[in-house]
């Protein structure tokens, strides 16, 4: 089996107006479940992405890890729960102690420990969230869920090759 390019989520920050509804898709998704659902049923969720202003306050754009080719926070986890498979960077949420170190070597700020509920046992811990890519699921909530297709799948390659879709400007 041959090695997987990894690919990562890109947005275009002319197209995104910071709706947040890829933060929304993302958080419902991993627990599948919509917004409504969650909310009724007072599950809090939490996004592995989040829209932030950037230099002009009218541009938005979704940060989320950009599944680093050589990733700093697979090599400092203390614990080894960060990997990569399929050429996608993941955090064994279940063996992960929430130690932040991960966080703290993260070059793009795409990590974020958060205070997790188990929806079974209501026991609260902390772990390392971040993108997935959706690896168990066909497709990618977060670019399902942008109305304004502002955010697309892309390789390490296209991008480097100016492949990628391109912002206008």
């Amino acid at each position: 089996m041959g090695v997987t390019e990894n690919r990562f989520v890109l947005c275009d920050t002319e197209l995104c107006i910071g709706c947040t509804m890829c933060e929304k898709k993302c958080a419902s998704s991993h627990f599948g479940l919509t917004v409504k659902e969650a909310r009724a049923a007072g599950i809090k969720l939490i996004p592995r992405n989040k829209v932030i202003k950037v230099k002009d306050p009218k541009k938005s754009a979704a940060l989320q890890c950009m599944q680093c080719e050589d990733a700093a926070c697979v090599r400092a986890c203390p614990l080894g729960v960060i990997h990569v498979e399929n050429g996608i960077v993941r955090v064994n949420e279940e063996d992960c102690i929430g130690c932040g170190t991960c966080v703290m070597v993260c070059p793009v700020g795409a990590i974020n420990v958060h205070d997790v509920q188990d929806p079974e046992t209501g026991d609260s811990r902390l772990i390392a969230l971040k993108c997935d890519l959706c690896y168990d699921k066909e497709s990618q909530a977060c670019i399902e869920g942008c109305k304004f297709k502002a955010l697309s799948l892309v390789s390490w390659g296209e991008f480097r090759a100016g492949k990628a879709p391109k912002e206008q400007g």
